[in-house]
């Protein structure tokens, strides 16, 4: 599960540069729901995502993944409640539309001060939670091995896949889910309660996320460093953090993917699909 505002926060409303998804229906296992919510403004968003596919095109994501059992991606109203989760019992990711509000409300009207666009900022959150639930989600039915916490390992397994995009795809949902994650952070306090959670605290989860993009590619997140995103004595670390995170990957998800590696074009394929 995810933690909001002590709890922080993943595929997007539609994909930043093109259409919503219209690709053939793969064979699978996965089942989407859009559930009818009953509040006004939960039920636009309900009408946009359905309008995009957003579900189908995750599906698609998901789809390099050979899995052994069926999961459930679902779209629901949760009560007034701001969460998102993965639940073992039922096999379904869930993301409540009072999620997705959420994002919205906290995006700048145009752009932030660190050039982030409203587009960007609500994007590049529901991208990151909508895998880092399915990294949840994989985890339990491939039944595969975790060294750490299971949420900051869910996180890495968001990231990795973004970073897996063209670099110009990638720095946008990087820099949106940064925005969120600012936002969380500055709403934070170090209480008992929020130390003691399983998830990282938002700060730190956003220099996670800032070096395994650094990492992975130090020309085009340069300017994370640049303009003091990323700490500099951070930053020299962290090309071999990308590098032990992304060998983890494959070698936990290699026998379970089409094609028995980790394509890079399938995965951009399926994000135009879904965002």
């Amino acid at each position: 599960m995810i933690r909001m505002l002590g709890l922080a926060a993943g595929l997007a409303l539609a994909l930043l540069t093109g259409p919503a998804w219209s690709g053939p229906a793969r064979e699978s296992r996965i089942r989407v729901l859009y559930e009818l919510p009953k509040r006004p403004e939960a039920l636009e968003i309900y009408r946009e995502m359905r309008a995009r596919r957003l579900l189908e095109g995750l599906r698609e994501v998901v789809g390099i993944v050979r899995l052994p059992r069926s999961l459930t991606l679902r779209l629901a109203e949760c009560a007034g409640e701001v969460n998102a989760w993965y639940a073992p019992e039922t096999r379904s990711v869930t993301v409540c539309y009072e999620y997705i509000q959420d994002v919205k409300n906290r995006a700048p009207e145009e752009t932030s001060r660190a050039g982030v666009t409203r587009r960007e900022a609500i994007m590049g959150p529901l991208a990151q939670v909508f895998l880092h639930e399915t990294g949840h989600a994989l985890f339990h039915l491939l039944d595969l091995p975790i060294l750490g916490r299971e949420e900051s390992a869910a996180d890495q397994f968001a990231a990795l896949l973004v970073l897996r995009l063209r670099s110009a795809q990638a720095r946008q949902i990087v820099d949106g889910t940064a925005f969120l994650f600012t936002s969380y952070g500055a709403e934070e306090t170090l209480e008992t309660e929020t130390l003691a959670d399983d998830h990282g605290l938002a700060r730190q989860r956003l220099y996670d996320l800032l070096c395994l993009a650094y990492g992975s590619d130090r020309r085009a997140f340069a300017y994370l460093v640049e303009r003091g995103d990323l700490p500099r004595e951070r930053a020299e670390r962290c090309g071999a953090e990308y590098d032990q995170a992304a060998y983890a990957l494959d070698r936990l998800f290699r026998r379970h993917l089409r094609g028995g590696r980790m394509e890079r074009e399938r995965v951009r394929r399926g994000f135009r699909w879904a965002f």
